[in-house]
């Protein structure tokens, strides 16, 4: 498993969450976090995930330092037996190949760069992997489907699309995750590199704001890019208890619809999401999501291709 969307920093920065220690498991369908730490991730096969920044959904100066003491918490992380922090496509590569837990940095929103497009840079110094161009709430560079001033019909501003082209230019993935529909035609309009969508769900199976049209689906394959399903079921089926199969469910329609190699997971474990499958307690349980492909018919070579080989090969770029 390479897991496209973590949550477990901002529960250390509220909460003092230990994610270098073994939690117990939840309940089955677990709400809003305690979902995985670094002893169950490895405990479970896990060869990487990508940790998600947060801040409160508006730009200010404040956000940018809250960023920087969140990416302080995952670089301490690598000095944990059996985990190495992603500076590169070669901490990638070296950590998957030796079998260690390999933690990047996923920057969720724009919001926090407050407007400064020369902190693009910065982050490319900090080892960050991707940056998602809104949150909950939208920002000076692109409208959220869903959360703060959501809107449905306006694009990326010069701004986001300025944005775009200097994270493609230092070699950061651009994530359209909560991003609108035209933000996200947008973004697929003018990039030169792969996109990702890192945890999200297809409206073609539920229709909600927070996923992907099929139109916006097809577009980010178009670019070489991958789409991670997630694993909320209030996203991908509109109930609060829905067992895994939702997740395959998911993962097949837009296999079918765009092709494997573009099709990943990004669970969203311990990010307030409502509810996480009625079968699941934490991320012990992700082994039931590759089951649930083969027993579809899928092979195994396109069930790893699914569960960490595309994700991979996005991080590697």
């Amino acid at each position: 498993m390479i897991d496209l969307h973590v949550d477990f920093v901002i529960q250390k920065r509220l909460f003092g969450y230990g994610p270098d220690r073994r939690h117990r498991a939840g309940m089955r369908g677990q709400p809003l976090f305690w979902h995985c730490d670094v002893p169950r991730m490895q405990e479970a096969h896990y060869r990487g995930a990508c940790l998600g920044m947060h801040y409160l959904p508006w730009e200010s100066e404040r956000g940018w330092q809250e960023l920087q003491k969140q990416i302080d918490v995952v670089d301490q992380l690598g000095e944990v037996a059996g985990v190495r922090r992603a500076f590169s496509r070669q901490d990638w590569a070296t950590g998957v190949g030796r079998g260690e837990l390999v933690l990047g940095v996923g920057v969720e929103g724009a919001h926090m760069l407050n407007r400064k497009l020369e902190r693009v840079e910065l982050l490319k110094q900090r080892g960050i992997s991707y940056l998602t161009l809104a949150h909950l709430g939208s920002n000076s560079a692109a409208y959220t489907g869903w959360g703060l001033y959501s809107n449905q019909t306006i694009g990326l501003s010069g701004y986001g699309k300025d944005l775009v082209r200097e994270l493609e230019r230092h070699e950061i993935l651009v994530d359209l995750a909560h991003v609108n529909h035209p933000g996200v035609m947008d973004a697929c309009a003018i990039a030169t590199r792969p996109l990702m969508c890192t945890h999200t769900m297809a409206r073609g199976l539920y229709d909600h704001p927070r996923g992907l049209r099929d139109e916006a689906a097809v577009a980010i394959a178009k670019t070489g890019g991958v789409i991670g399903v997630i694993f909320c079921p209030k996203f991908l089926t509109g109930k609060f208890f829905s067992p895994s199969r939702a997740i395959v469910e998911h993962v097949l329609y837009l296999v079918n619809m765009v092709g494997v190699e573009h099709v990943a997971l990004g669970s969203d474990f311990d990010g307030w999401v409502a509810t996480i499958p009625s079968d699941m307690r934490d991320c012990r349980d992700v082994h039931l999501i590759a089951e649930g492909l083969l027993a579809a018919g899928m092979s195994s070579s396109d069930v790893q291709r699914v569960m960490w080989g595309n994700a991979l090969r996005m991080l590697m770029l």
